[in-house]
């Protein structure tokens, strides 16, 4: 728990890492640092994790070993646009499936579902899909930009960003539970 928590905080920061480090450190060694980041967090992915991860692993070490031989800082800022429409792939291509990747995930952690579940973590699966899409894309405009905009957009306002979607999820599930009768004491 405490491995993965340091690579969520590490990738959280990369924004950040990337700004300060590029002044003094060569592109070279960031792709360098991430390949091998990356591949640590392969090592630690639980085994229902693989199916549904490993092709964006594959992705974004191929975009690191690319970083790495180019050397050039210009690809550094793409990393944020790759995870975004990744996991817009994951989340979209899992609404061809029987069960969305948020009810796979519900599922895997032996959480009670209720009739009501399915469709809800369908729609909300689509929701972060849409999400996904529209931030990458906010990301990949952002690498035109200053890097100071960058960094703040990547490094600070996405994540903003995803917190008030969490919130207001939060929010609307328990609205939504009221109303269809599950809150009831």
């Amino acid at each position: 728990m405490i491995i993965r928590g340091f690579f969520f905080i590490f990738f959280m920061a990369y924004p950040f890492i990337v700004y300060f480090g590029i002044k003094v450190l060569p592109a070279s060694f960031f792709g360098l640092v991430l390949l091998l980041l990356l591949a640590m967090r392969f090592g630690v992915l639980l085994e229902t994790e693989r199916p549904i991860f490993l092709p964006m692993l594959v992705a974004l070490l191929g975009y690191a070993v690319a970083t790495t031989v180019s050397g050039d800082s210009r690809m550094l800022l793409f990393y944020p646009v790759l995870v975004n429409f990744c996991l817009c792939a994951i989340f979209t291509i899992s609404l061809r499936h029987e069960e969305s990747l948020l009810l796979r995930i519900v599922r895997a952690r032996g959480i009670p579902i209720g009739d009501h579940v399915p469709k809800y973590l369908y729609r909300l699966t689509a929701l972060w899909a849409a999400f996904f899409a529209l931030n990458g894309l906010t990301a990949l405009w952002t690498t035109t930009l200053p890097i100071e905009v960058w960094t703040l957009y990547n490094g600070l306002i996405s994540y903003i960003i995803v917190a008030a979607l969490i919130g207001g999820e939060l929010l609307f599930r328990s609205h939504y539970k009221k109303r269809i009768g599950l809150d009831k004491p």
